[in-house]
């Protein structure tokens, strides 16, 4: 199934193999790079036409080397997204990003206006794809890199090549690749806001999936056994009643009967132990992973082989999520993969836990996969648990799966690291770095968690601090020299500074959308405004001008958020265009060059810093959005895997049991018919009624997993049905209602009998119940006990008001909670229409 030589090669950059089943991040990740690459091979190209045409200069070609250096590290970077690497594609680009843009700014310092934004770019793509000490330290060597970049553009003269090209050509370098890197930032920040977006909504509907999969589960499972051993329990009652009649009028025939009824007792046995293992296989809890895969691979229809590499034991979540997601894919392999295809699973541990699931069967076309509910189901398990699965498939081409925990998500179930992994100090130290510089920016703000407006005002600040030091320092100078140009830097300054007050009396009462498009206005004016006035400030400018739409990344819809990355490259064009043409006033001839160079490094440095920043806010909106929904799918797997355990575990400690020793008595009785004919008629009567328990058990249990009556007649009368069994009193009281989805009854359902037992547990012995449920602007239901109530934060520790929160927050849902100590507990839920 795998392509060889160039053929894979050319698939690996189009990139049209993988797929994510939710938000693709790979895909968004890939197609970055390519653009990235198809910038480096243009301007390779370019120069190496320009040392053709017009300048044989050897630096060109050198430069030219350089930059098809970095598009090789690009290549690598592609064709490790393509075998899931997703991290060390980021730091493969980031490493040569940097190492090029410094070695090409050491030789032609004019580089340092277009490469401060590339040293910003694997920040800005590695907000989607790190985790947080992982993105920190990038940060920490972002600043590292860009510090030491402004450094050599200031200082080092370089090998003076901008002297011997023509200014046209150089020109037309600044005006093509200062707004490129400027649509490449806009890009990554686009990408971001499309993930905060999608990122959520995928997580939202996965949760409402992962509840409706567990509830299918617990349907199917009931009619399991109600079709099932509930069946067969019944027909051995009726066969034992037989048999007892039989003593009395035909002894002879009860014999066959009893022989019948302890191979039916067998029979039902084996089926029983069969759906508890499928519910939750023994050898999972016991042996481990391997272990459990390896038996499921015995009883497969397809000859498939288990390797394992450095596999051990792992949190039973992780255990059981990992072997469900691979037993589907057995499945799905059986249905479609043909009766010629094979198997290959394989497990390894390798910086987290990894499987790869191949069959050799007849493929199908990658638009399939996003609607099979089987490959969802599986890639909502494993985001559950902070995995990751793609999907390399075509027509003929047989199946491979990839899936992958990270060390974060195994550290998080409680695996402890076996290792130190290497470069663990270096990334230390660059977090340091970071944190140090991210903890002076927010003593800056005043707040550790400021609101967007104190981000805005922020930056406007920082504005109006280098616009009012610039003013006073033009005029000190001005009033000992009298040169004209330094009043008109003065006024210019001046009026920046008016408009940035007047900004911040106006952005902390407006709305976010409005505070930011002002915010944006002010700094592109003051961008354009620098420039022209001072040309050699174009690489802050630059940098001042991606602020804005790093700023509006977690805040603004997509329409405005576009309108601002047009701004954005607009502005860019426009500064370059300044930086390039227009004289200045003659700042950088008439100041010591010891003197500008500081004050473009701590400018650089300036912007820089609030960039990363901003990428830093952008990766903490991105998971603090995610963060309450995924630990909601995770809650909703696990209390799913807890209930299948506690199934399994009912099933084999009760009517599987019961049919054991069932199937005992009734050979037992078969014996003794022959020998001591009357001890036999006690012993069935004792099988009769072992019998009876044991449907009655086994009845029970399948209630408890799914009410038939809720399917049969509605929530209400499920409702009430629960009700008459309740420890406390309790009154259902229902108001215009009907039939609703069964998503929306079986959810509700569960809620309440979650509450009514919780009231059962805790609201004490002399408590009452009553229930409202009514149909207004949506489906509605109060809950309410005279228990002893209790502390608000204490409640919503506990689990059974999570479980209802994910519930009820999985179909859309809201509920609120009123409660004191002393003075009963009230639930309010809502579903709207």
């Amino acid at each position: 199934m795998e392509r060889r030589g160039a053929g894979r090669f050319l698939a690996g950059l189009r990139g049209h193999e993988i797929i994510e089943i939710g938000a693709p991040e790979w895909e968004r990740l890939r197609t970055y790079v390519q653009a990235d690459l198809v910038g480096v091979l243009v301007a390779a190209v370019w120069l190496i036409a320009l040392w053709v045409e017009e300048l044989r200069d050897g630096w060109l070609l050198a430069i030219a080397g350089l930059l098809l250096v970095m598009a090789g590290f690009l290549v690598r970077a592609i064709h490790l997204i393509h075998r899931y690497r997703r991290f060390a594609a980021v730091v493969v680009f980031a490493l040569s990003n940097w190492i090029v843009a410094i070695a090409v700014t050491s030789v032609v310092p004019f580089a340092l206006s277009t490469l401060a934004l590339a040293v910003l770019l694997p920040v800005l793509v590695a907000v989607q794809h790190m985790n947080h000490a992982r993105l920190s330290a990038m940060l920490g060597a972002t600043m590292l890199v860009g510090t030491a970049l402004v450094v050599v553009g200031s200082v080092h003269t370089g090998v003076r090549l901008e002297e011997r090209v023509p200014d046209s050509v150089m020109d037309a370098l600044a005006i093509a690749f200062i707004p490129f890197i400027t649509i490449l930032v806009s890009l990554a920040a686009w990408q971001n806001h499309g993930m905060l977006v999608a990122r959520t909504e995928a997580l939202q509907e996965s949760r409402a999936r992962l509840v409706a999969a567990a509830d299918r589960e617990r349907c199917q499972i009931e009619r399991n056994l109600h079709e099932g051993a509930q069946r067969r329990l019944a027909a051995a009652a009726e066969q034992t009643r037989q048999a007892s009649l039989l003593l009395d009028t035909d002894p002879g025939e009860a014999g066959p009967l009893l022989a019948r009824l302890s191979e039916d007792l067998q029979e039902a046995s084996a089926e029983l132990r069969g759906l508890a293992h499928g519910i939750y296989p023994p050898q999972l809890g016991q042996y481990g992973l391997e272990t459990a895969l390896r038996g499921a691979a015995q009883h497969a229809s397809l000859p498939t082989t288990v390797d394992a590499v450095g596999i051990g034991r792992y949190p039973p979540e992780i255990e059981i999520n990992v072997y469900f997601c691979l037993l589907e894919a057995l499945r799905n392999a059986i249905r479609h993969a043909g009766e010629k295809a094979t198997v290959t699973i394989t497990l390894q541990d390798r910086n987290g836990l990894s499987f790869d699931f191949r069959d050799t069967g007849i493929g199908c076309h990658p638009d399939l996969i996003h609607t099979g509910s089987g490959m969802i189901n599986m890639n909502d398990r494993l985001g559950a648990i902070g995995g990751t699965l793609t999907i390399d498939t075509s027509p003929g081409g047989g199946l491979h799966l990839h899936g992958h925990l990270p060390r974060s998500a195994l550290e998080s179930a409680g695996v402890e690291r076996s290792h130190r992994e290497p470069g663990g100090a270096v990334r230390g130290a660059l977090q340091g770095i970071w944190y140090a510089i991210a903890r002076l920016y927010t003593n800056l703000q005043r707040s550790a968690q400021p609101h967007p407006h104190q981000y805005i005002a922020t930056g406007l600040w920082a504005i109006l601090g280098v616009a009012l030091g610039a003013g006073t320092v033009a005029l000190s100078i001005f009033a000992a020299t009298r040169v004209p140009w330094l009043l008109v830097l003065a006024g210019g300054c001046g009026t920046v500074a008016l408009l940035v007050v007047i900004a911040l009396r106006v952005v902390r009462t407006e709305r976010i959308e409005h505070a930011i498009a002002i915010s944006a206005a002010i700094t592109w004016c003051y961008a354009l405004a620098l420039t022209v006035l001072i040309p050699s400030a174009l690489p802050y400018a630059t940098l001042v001008t991606v602020a804005p739409v790093l700023l509006s990344v977690a805040y603004l819809p997509g329409r405005r958020f576009k309108v601002i990355m047009a701004g954005t490259v607009a502005t860019a064009v426009a500064i370059t265009v300044a930086g390039r043409f227009t004289p200045g006033i003659g700042f950088e001839q008439d100041v010591p060059r010891w003197v500008v160079a500081p004050v473009v490094i701590g400018l650089v440095v300036l912007g820089l810093t609030r960039a990363s920043y901003l990428a830093w806010h952008n990766h903490v909106m991105l998971v603090a959005r995610a963060e309450a929904l995924q630990e909601s799918r995770g809650r909703l797997v696990a209390a799913a895997d807890r209930e299948r355990r506690q199934i399994e575990r009912d099933l084999h400690d009760g009517a599987q049991q019961r049919l054991v020793a069932a199937a005992v008595q009734s050979r037992v009785a078969q014996r003794l018919l022959a020998t001591q004919p009357a001890d036999v008629g006690p012993l069935l009567a004792q099988l009769r009624d072992d019998l009876s328990e044991a449907g009655a058990e086994l009845r029970d249990l399948a209630h408890g997993i799914y009410p038939p009556q809720l399917a049969e007649s509605g929530l209400e009368a499920a409702l009430r049905a629960v009700a008459r069994h309740s420890p406390l009193p309790a009154e259902i009281h229902a108001t215009d209602l009907g039939r609703y989805p069964p998503e929306i009854e079986i959810n509700i359902y569960f809620c309440l009998l979650e509450a009514l037992q919780n009231a059962g547990k805790h609201a004490g012995e002399h408590a009452t119940v009553t229930i409202d449920l009514r149909e207004k602007d949506g489906l509605s239901f109060d809950f309410y006990d005279t228990g002893i109530g209790a502390r608000l934060d204490a409640l919503r520790t506990g689990h059974g008001i999570t479980n209802m929160y994910d519930r009820l927050g999985a179909i859309g849902g809201t509920l609120t909670i009123d409660t004191h100590p002393g003075e009963g507990l009230h639930l309010h839920g809502h579903i709207p229409t």
